[in-house]
């Protein structure tokens, strides 16, 4: 019996856990936090950080409604004291029994003064919020979850097609001592500063593909989905596979680690590196797999000349299109295609007068616009 007792209980008390989970703390669910990329959708690789300009703008929005700060009238009861004499006196005629409780409290009631003063409202349903501001550096208080999404066109089989967390790559700029952040304030119905949070350089995006994130405060308690902390919205980001290094194509290579915060994972890249010359070139290379050892191929695709940018555009999950202003002055448009070991390239030329041309990528062809 004492057996059953307990696990009765204890069913007791895992209900009484659910049910508690429902219900809002103080301070539970009045947060709502939200994320916007000012940069836009598409994202190159970053020299040595994982992605370049990838920033994450963040607010707080106090849910509670906002408080009228309206004064109000209001009638207020005030009862005078009674004095001593008159106390003395209750009490001789209650000891004489002259007195009746009715009468005593008559007596009271005549020392009762109604009067209006003007107050502030109460604001039952407003809650002020002391809050850490959000950081990102060696010693942060946020958390990104940053998934590789699968995309139309991979593989089922491959590890592409499945969803993959993208880890923290905290890597310490200093060692000395930080100043301890200072607490802010968001009062209730208004909004916080935009907070300006730079996700590329600490999560390690290496390749290439469409990406999700959202943020996590762990110091804000929400409970209203079923998780402990609040959540901010999702957003959606592309990362194409291209990197500009300030170094020679040997240096990259012999401190290829280095540039990729550790050995690459993905299966294929273009960099653009410096040369002897006064002219840049793009390199790329793809990973074939022999005898279980990854192996990496590096080929020369094209010069670029100085003071202008390459353009570059996904055409499919394995499959770029490059435009590029060569070092002798005309246009290149290539395709390659790294879905099959020993990459497909294709390429046009077009003289340039008047402007560089624009890459077009429409019908899951590339042209010149």
């Amino acid at each position: 019996m004492s057996g059953i007792r307990l696990f009765v209980a204890l069913l007791a008390m895992a209900g009484l856990g659910v049910s508690y989970a429902a219900d809002a703390l103080p301070g539970e669910n009045v947060i709502e936090v939200k994320i916007a990329l000012p940069k836009g959708e598409t994202y190159l690789r970053g020299a040595t950080d994982p992605v370049q300009d990838l920033w994450v703008e963040l607010t707080l929005t106090n849910k509670s409604q906002k408080e009228d700060l309206n004064k109000e009238t209001i009638s207020v009861t005030r009862v005078d004291r009674l004095t001593g004499e008159e106390v003395f006196q209750m009490q001789e005629e209650a000891a004489k029994k002259n007195l009746k409780l009715e009468e005593q409290l008559a007596r009271v009631d005549k020392k009762k003064v109604t009067e209006t003063k003007e107050q502030y409202k109460i604001n039952q349903n407003s809650v002020g919020y002391a809050y850490t501001e959000p950081m990102l550096a060696s010693h942060d208080n946020i958390d990104f979850v940053v998934t590789k999404l699968a995309e139309e066109g991979d593989a089922p089989a491959a590890d592409n097609a499945k969803p993959k967390a993208v880890v923290r790559d905290n890597r310490p700029e200093n060692i000395s001592y930080v100043d301890v952040a200072p607490v802010r304030y968001l009062a209730a119905g208004e909004t916080s500063p935009v907070f300006n949070l730079p996700v590329g350089k600490f999560y390690k995006v290496s390749e290439p593909g469409l990406y999700s994130i959202k943020a996590v405060l762990r110091l804000i308690g929400d409970n209203s989905k079923g998780q402990k902390y609040a959540e901010s919205n999702e957003e959606k980001f592309r990362v194409l596979p291209f990197k500009v290094v300030a170094a020679k194509i040997e240096e990259v290579r012999e401190n290829w680690e280095h540039y990729e915060r550790g050995f690459p994972s993905f299966d294929y890249m273009l960099y653009q590196v410096k040369t002897s010359g006064q002219f840049d070139e793009v390199w790329y290379t793809q990973r074939l797999p022999v005898r279980r050892v990854d192996r990496y191929e590096w080929t020369r695709l094209c010069s670029v000349k100085p003071g202008t940018s390459v353009q570059i555009a996904q055409m499919g999950p394995k499959k770029v299109a490059v435009l590029a202003v060569h070092a002798k002055g005309d246009a290149g448009l290539y395709t390659v295609d790294f879905s099959t070991p020993g990459p497909k390239v294709t390429t046009q030329t077009r003289d340039i007068k008047d402007a560089v041309p624009k890459l077009k990528v429409e019908g899951g062809a590339a042209s010149f616009e």
